[in-house]
């Protein structure tokens, strides 16, 4: 019973250790990218060359559908990396600027390719709630536009999930 007990510790010490001696033979010339992917690797390089200057994309208009209680909001961004990028999806939750009531939840429309050293348009929906719309009709009555704040925001940017602390502040209209 105890040399049944020894070949099974064997097997589970070899099933662990040989994949990963396997791994480490494999990048023994560059052993980094055990840990770090290459693509994170390349924004870092792309990063430090290009100074780190990294703009914030520009907000550039809004539009809203009021039957469908839908607001569109157009960003321009210019990549300044020496390597293209895909903005796969962004989320984030919406609250008023003024009263920090949640109003909905936003998302990127579809994805956006980002080649090196372009502008792309990126356009985000934002969707209202029925709570939301009560909400403008009670605490901005009578507005054509209101304050918003794009709060808990995540990007998968290449397959790199980023998680913005900032939050976005935007003036959304209300109105057609």
């Amino acid at each position: 019973m105890q040399v049944l007990g020894l070949i099974l510790v064997l097997i589970n010490i070899g099933a662990i250790a040989v994949p990963v001696t396997a791994v480490a033979v494999m990048n023994l010339d560059t052993p980094i990218e055990m840990i770090v992917p290459p693509k994170v690797e390349q924004i870092v390089a792309s990063l430090t060359s290009s100074g780190g200057s990294l703009e914030p994309p520009q907000y550039v208009s809004s539009t809203v559908d009021v039957s469908s209680k839908t607001v569109s909001a157009i960003f321009s961004f210019t990549n300044p990396f020496n390597l293209d990028l895909k903005i796969n999806s962004v989320s984030a939750d919406v609250v008023c600027a003024a009263h920090t009531f949640p109003l909905g939840d936003a998302e990127l429309s579809s994805p956006v390719q980002l080649d090196r050293g372009t502008t792309a348009i990126i356009t985000i929906v934002f969707t209202w709630t029925q709570q939301a719309e009560q909400h403008f009709l009670t605490e901005h009555v009578g507005a054509t536009s209101v304050d918003v704040e794009l709060v808990n925001l995540d990007l998968d940017v290449s397959g790199i999930t980023v998680q913005m602390p900032k939050s976005i502040s935007l003036n959304v209209p209300l109105t057609q």
